[in-house]
């Protein structure tokens, strides 16, 4: 795939993208304000468990500053170390009562730092706790910056089908370069680009590419169901669509929905995914949240 890139007198980043689809030239162009791609959710970042820590340290000796704790031991763990803290005092009541609290302030600091990087904690199967990229808010607050993309699409496709456009969007997204896996393995965040800079950078990972997928169909078909699909390192996206007989699904609450793959570099179409992913998607074993 050809990208050309340019900037405008009026602060415009124009996007022109050019590739061969079954002995077709695709063309596909938008433009987006440069000044919004730079301040696109700019106060995403990785996640750190060492400022987590640090951050949960300060909330609690503030909290400890506002409270009459004479007669009472608050016994923090080494800096560094992970909570949880330990409460001594006289009356083993006041003890339990003020460990609620202050372990109540820790989880507090801990859910507010998480969500100023756009991080959430899930509950995934087999019963693990992981802290993860926030996908569904990441989509929500790129709704906005994502119209003149959408408009793009519109304007190309003013009557088409939900197969049609999805078909469309993984053809243009899996040619764009895959940011290799060995690059997250610090953190859950380390391949993951917002969509506007996974546009302006030409590159991403497998959840940042359904992420903008989802959002772009969520603007043109706001009332289709969307999920994403967490498998092994890996995620792909479930469209709640009409389906085929060849079609990949999986059936959730009730509803089933169509998979489709954006990552690439392999070009496949609605509806499939690779074989290896096949064995986790059994109702109970799948790992998906909506979005």
């Amino acid at each position: 795939m050809q990208l050309q890139r340019s900037s405008s007198q009026d602060g415009e980043l124009q996007f022109h993208y050019r590739w061969q689809q079954q002995g077709q030239t695709v063309d596909f162009s938008f433009q987006l304000p440069e000044q919004s791609v730079q301040q696109h959710l700019s106060s995403f970042r990785r996640y750190s468990p060492q400022l987590a820590n640090t951050l949960m340290r300060q909330a609690l000796q503030q909290e400890l500053g506002r409270r009459n704790t004479a007669g009472m031991q608050v016994e923090l763990p080494p800096t560094g170390s992970p909570f949880p803290l330990k409460v001594k005092a006289r009356r083993a009541a006041d003890a339990r009562e003020l460990q609620q609290q202050l372990t109540a302030q820790l989880q507090q600091a801990r859910q507010d730092y998480l969500q100023q990087i756009y991080h959430t904690e899930l509950r995934l199967q087999p019963n693990r706790q992981v802290i993860m990229v926030d996908h569904q808010r990441i989509l929500a607050d790129s709704l906005q910056d994502l119209l003149p993309v959408a408009g793009a699409l519109q304007q190309k496709f003013p009557y088409t089908t939900t197969r049609e456009i999805s078909q469309f969007l993984l053809d243009w997204l899996q040619r764009i370069p895959y940011q290799s896996l060995n690059e997250r393995s610090q953190s859950s965040a380390a391949g993951f680009l917002p969509p506007l800079q996974l546009i302006q950078q030409h590159r991403g990972d497998c959840d940042s590419k359904v992420v903008l997928m989802a959002a772009l169909l969520r603007l043109l078909l706001p009332d289709v169901p969307l999920v994403i699909v967490y498998l092994p390192n890996h995620a792909v996206l479930g469209i709640g669509m009409q389906s085929q007989s060849s079609d990949q699904q999986l059936r959730l609450d009730g509803q089933n929905f169509v998979l489709a793959d954006p990552t690439g570099p392999a070009l496949q179409p609605v509806g499939e995914i690779t074989a290896r992913y096949h064995l986790y998607l059994q109702p109970g074993i799948a790992n998906y949240r909506r979005l």
